[in-house]
């Protein structure tokens, strides 16, 4: 099987439509330096992966052309620190791996597709702040985006309610500081900031939001956890497991919202001249990797695609100290929150109780495919 064959590459070109496939714009006639990295990154993959990934990647459904690349780019980042792929267990399918030094693991990749896009969620903020600050009125306010705006937003109906707000506000007809603008799409809070405005000052005083990190984790965490059940009910249960979620966009997922989902809420955070520790007690909040069933997870792959860069992606690992099987930052290659185990016994004989210090390690977060 060949990916991205002339033959494909001239009928696409000649297809009308489907310009919001994945598969048409690789195929565009620009496009020729991208299939070239792809096929090599492809033929760079063991050959169990190979014809798999030309079929996925050679599909019109951004799903699994999604899917194939997430596939080729785990496997990519994996090998170069050692890592083989040894089978193809269906249904998945599973991912049957060698870690460096011999260990049998499953590797499961999971695909995310972002449904909004950033530029898009970008312009419609700018495009809400400039009407916003042609409001005319006496109140400064400050406005909060709780649900995000769509690429198609129009503000001005919500400018011409924050004026009518701000009437009444001045004629002593609104109790409180705050208001709210909602319908079908969007959800908008205003909030006065008591402040009367000056000569020459815009009434907007700030934008916040959207604030999209518990949005992003509502849609990873059911999918981490239906994945890591699947897995205990397969019939390679005993074999430790390796995740890898991989997003078309760059993720939405704030350090502190993966730490907390992963881990849990740390006893105590402390600062050093280098970087910060995190310290976790041996008891602690509900989290995935301190959940027994899922002590099997040895860990946990953020992976994101630079939009300007197709071929460039960003990997961060979450490593699990609880884990029956732990991974050390070597054996993944790339940036890692892992423990520090000499900054645990310190803390541990500090504190007269068993800790865990976790900490960043390596600066190594980007993967290069061409």
């Amino acid at each position: 099987m060949e990916l991205f064959p002339e033959r494909l590459v001239a009928d696409l070109e000649r297809l009308n439509g489907a310009s919001h496939t994945y598969l048409k714009q690789v195929c565009g006639a620009e496009q020729g330096p991208l299939r070239e990295s792809l096929r090599k990154a492809v033929n760079g993959v063991s050959v169990a992966l190979r014809d798999r990934a030309i079929e996925l990647l050679s599909s019109l459904d951004n799903r699994r052309f999604f899917q194939g690349f997430a596939e080729v780019v785990t496997l990519t980042g994996l090998g170069r620190a050692g890592w083989d792929l040894t089978r193809l267990h269906r249904p998945g399918p599973q991912l049957e791996m060698c870690a460096p030094g011999g260990t049998p693991w499953v590797l499961s990749v999971l695909a995310f597709l972002h449904q909004v896009r950033p530029g898009g969620e970008l312009s419609s903020r700018e495009m809400l702040t400039s009407a916003l600050q042609q409001v005319q009125g006496k109140h400064r306010f400050s406005v909060l985006i709780r649900r995000w705006l769509p690429h198609d937003f129009d503000p001005q109906p919500m400018r011409t309610a924050i004026e009518a707000w701000l009437v009444q506000v001045d004629q002593n007809r609104w109790e409180g500081l705050y208001a709210a603008y909602d319908d079908d799409r969007i959800s908008v809070e205003f909030c006065l900031t008591g402040e009367k405005v000056r000569r020459g000052e815009p009434l907007l005083a700030q934008v916040l939001g959207p604030f999209l990190a518990n949005r992003t984790l509502e849609a990873v965490e059911p999918r981490i956890i239906r994945e890591l059940d699947r897995h205990n009910a397969s019939e390679l249960r005993n074999t430790p497991v390796l995740l890898a979620c991989v997003a078309d966009q760059p993720w939405a997922l704030s350090p502190g919202y993966a730490r907390d989902f992963l881990y849990g809420r740390p006893r105590a955070i402390l600062g050093g001249p280098d970087q910060t520790v995190s310290l976790f007690s041996p008891t602690g909040s509900i989290s995935v990797f301190r959940d027994p069933p899922y002590r099997n997870v040895g860990g946990v792959l953020l992976i994101d695609r630079e939009p300007a860069h197709p071929m460039t992606v960003r990997v961060r690992a979450w490593l699990n100290p609880w884990a029956d099987h732990p991974l050390q930052p070597e054996a993944i290659g790339f940036r890692c929150f892992a423990e520090d185990h000499a900054a645990s016994n310190l803390y541990s004989h500090t504190w007269s109780e068993p800790v865990r210090a976790m900490r960043w390690h390596g600066d190594n977060h980007t993967l290069e495919l061409a």
